[in-house]
């Protein structure tokens, strides 16, 4: 089976954005398995919790109702994410995420973020929406 790590700015997405609704389906289906750091959470809550705290809710109580597995950081994660952020300066949430996905021999990032997760295309490949429905469609 397929494993992606999924990062913030695509979470979102999954709910509201039916060029996500492949994704979605393929989750719900049990299709791909997608991982997310529980970093993510924290994110979403900041981001949508600025404009609107009552749709924030309501979203991330989907998401976690969701067949996401949300992982939490362990001392491996966090010494994973050090390593990361010690080797390639990238920001500390940013590098929580990527070491969710190595912990957990995840060798995919659905992420636009190239800035942030590019320096690590080495441990993980950087895949866009686009790709990953790719993935999924030819069993990749």
């Amino acid at each position: 089976m397929n494993r992606i790590l999924i990062d913030t700015m695509h979470l979102g997405g999954l709910l509201k954005d039916d060029t996500y609704h492949d994704l979605a389906g393929a989750i719900s289906d049990g299709d791909i398995e997608a991982i997310c750091s529980v970093i993510s959470l924290l994110e979403l809550t900041k981001r949508l919790g600025m404009r609107d705290e009552e749709r924030m809710r309501k979203i991330r109580q989907e998401l976690l109702s969701s067949r996401l597995i949300f992982v939490n950081v362990t001392r491996t994660i966090a010494i994973q994410a050090g390593e990361l952020r010690l080797r390639y300066d990238i920001p500390t949430a940013d590098s929580l995420i990527a070491a969710t996905g190595i912990a957990g021999n995840t060798s995919n990032i659905l992420t636009d973020d190239t800035r942030h997760f590019g320096p690590i295309k080495n441990l993980m490949k950087i895949k866009n929406l686009k790709q990953v429905l790719e993935m999924i469609k030819y069993g990749r």
